[in-house]
C-alpha cells in the first residue's frame, strides 16, 4: 500500500478514537489529556452521606417509648434552627395529644418526697411532632397550692435584694427543641416533688441560672392537708387556657401520717 494512504488511514482511526465519548464519564485511557467527569454514582454516594447523617439527627429526636424527654430535649441535635418560642403556632391539639400527669406515691409524710411523673401521649395514627422551649435547657418546675389555691412552696414575702456587688449575667436566648411522638406512642419526664416550704436563699443567687428564678431552700415541712401539685413543663406550640392545662397538669397528693 502506498506511504500515504497507510497514513492517512491511521490519522482517521486516530481522530475517531479521540472524538468518541468515555464510557461512563471516566477518563479514556489512551488520551492523558481528557479530564474524567464525576460518574452519577460518586454524586449518589456524596449525597448519601448527607442524607443518612440528617436522617440520624432526625431519629435521634423520634421515638414510640421515650422514657428521657428531658435528656433528649438537651441534644443538639433536636434544635430548631432559627426558631423562637414566640413564633411557634399554637394549635388546638384536643384528641391528640394527652398530657398527664402521676405521681408515686399520692399520699407521703410531710416533708416526704414523691416522684412525679408526666406523659405526653400520642393519641393519633400520625407521628405528632411536641416543640418545647429551651434556655437553654428545657425545665420542668413544680408549683404546689393548698385547698385555697393559695401557692405553698414559695416564701410569702418579696424576694431579697441580691448579694452586694453581684450583678447578673443576661439570661440565655430562648430557643426551641422539637422531637417527634410516633403513632399511639408517648414521651415522658420524671419530676421529683417534696412536701417541704420555702424560704429564698440569697447566698446560693450566684452559680443559679438566671431563668430559675430567685434560688429558694426546703424551710420546714408542709402541714398535713391536700395540695394540688402542678407539674411546669416547657412544652409550647399548643392551644390551651388560661389554667394551662395542657402544659401544665396537675394532680392531688395528700401530706399525712
Amino acid at each position: 500500500m502506498h506511504r500515504l494512504t497507510k497514513m492517512g488511514l491511521c490519522l482517521s482511526i486516530l481522530a475517531a478514537a479521540a472524538a468518541a465519548p468515555a464510557c461512563g464519564g471516566k477518563k479514556n485511557p489512551d488520551d492523558p489529556t481528557a479530564k474524567a467527569s464525576p460518574d452519577a454514582g460518586d454524586d449518589d454516594e456524596e449525597n448519601g452521606d448527607g442524607g443518612a447523617e440528617n436522617a440520624a439527627k432526625k431519629d435521634a429526636c423520634n421515638g414510640f417509648d421515650i422514657g428521657n424527654l428531658e435528656d433528649l430535649l438537651a441534644k443538639s441535635d433536636c434544635e430548631v434552627p432559627d426558631a423562637r418560642p414566640e413564633t411557634v403556632d399554637n394549635p388546638d391539639m384536643k384528641g391528640k395529644l394527652e398530657v398527664t400527669l402521676t405521681a408515686s406515691p399520692t399520699r407521703v409524710i410531710p416533708g416526704g418526697k414523691v416522684d412525679l411523673l408526666v406523659t405526653f401521649a400520642n393519641k393519633t395514627a400520625e407521628p405528632l411532632p411536641l416543640s418545647f422551649r429551651i434556655d437553654p435547657l428545657a425545665r420542668f418546675e413544680t408549683e404546689a397550692y393548698d385547698a385555697k389555691k393559695k401557692r405553698v412552696d414559695v416564701p410569702s414575702s418579696s424576694p431579697p435584694p441580691p448579694p452586694k456587688g453581684h450583678t447578673p449575667p443576661p439570661p440565655a436566648e430562648p430557643k426551641v427543641a422539637r422531637v417527634t411522638v410516633a403513632p399511639n406512642g408517648s414521651a415522658r419526664v420524671r419530676v421529683p416533688w417534696e412536701a417541704v416550704k420555702m424560704k429564698w436563699a440569697p447566698d446560693k443567687v450566684r452559680g443559679t441560672a438566671v431563668e430559675r428564678g430567685y434560688p429558694r431552700v426546703p424551710a420546714g415541712n408542709l402541714p398535713k392537708g391536700k395540695y394540688t401539685v402542678k407539674v411546669v413543663t416547657p412544652l409550647i406550640g399548643v392551644y390551651e387556657g388560661g389554667d394551662h392545662e395542657v402544659s401544665a397538669p396537675a394532680l392531688e397528693i395528700e401530706v399525712g401520717q
